[in-house]
């Protein structure tokens, strides 16, 4: 009973789990629950259900490796002070997951509504606006990629620290 007592009192597996929520919500995120809700809903819908998901990923993303670094063992954010190399991983997650929160996340969901308002308002009348839906879409295309990109290097990012949090749990031989 005492070991168990000594391993709840540790922040060895708040931090497995909050490192596992983080890598786990990335992952499912990214490569199902976006495909799926693609394939399975109408465009609207879609994109309706997107602009509402991602800011919660995003939020989540960035609390929970801010979580992570908080309880890196044995002294939280004191550890990581300690081995800065350790740390580059969550940085560059932490860093990642705010510009897609603050900056590329609202800037592609606006630019997805003004793309289909454009595009729904062409489709009722001849608009000889063309310029404004070609300027709409470069603006989608834009910072879609520039979030999806971002995205991918926080996986990457996440995935190289659970190489480093590995190695400091093995022993050395």
């Amino acid at each position: 009973m005492g070991g168990f007592l000594h391993t709840v009192g540790s922040l060895l597996p708040y931090h497995l789990l909050s490192y596992g929520a983080l890598l786990g919500t990335e992952v499912y995120q990214s490569f199902v629950n976006t495909k799926l809700c693609f394939q399975a809903l109408p465009m609207r819908e879609f994109l309706a259900l997107q602009k509402r998901l991602f800011p919660v990923y995003f939020k989540c993303q960035v609390c929970l490796a801010a979580l992570t670094a908080a309880t890196h063992p044995p002294y939280s954010i004191l550890s990581l002070a300690r081995d800065p190399l350790v740390a580059v991983p969550l940085v560059v997650v932490l860093i990642t997951g705010s510009l897609n929160w603050f900056v590329f996340g609202p800037r592609t969901t606006t630019a997805s509504l003004v793309r289909r308002a454009l595009g729904e308002s062409e489709d009722k009348a001849a608009d000889p606006s063309e310029g404004k839906l070609h300027r709409a879409n470069r603006d989608f295309a834009r910072n879609h990629a520039m979030s999806i990109h971002l995205n991918a290097i926080a996986l990457v990012a996440t995935i190289w620290y659970g190489f480093s949090l590995s190695s400091s749990l093995l022993p050395e031989g």
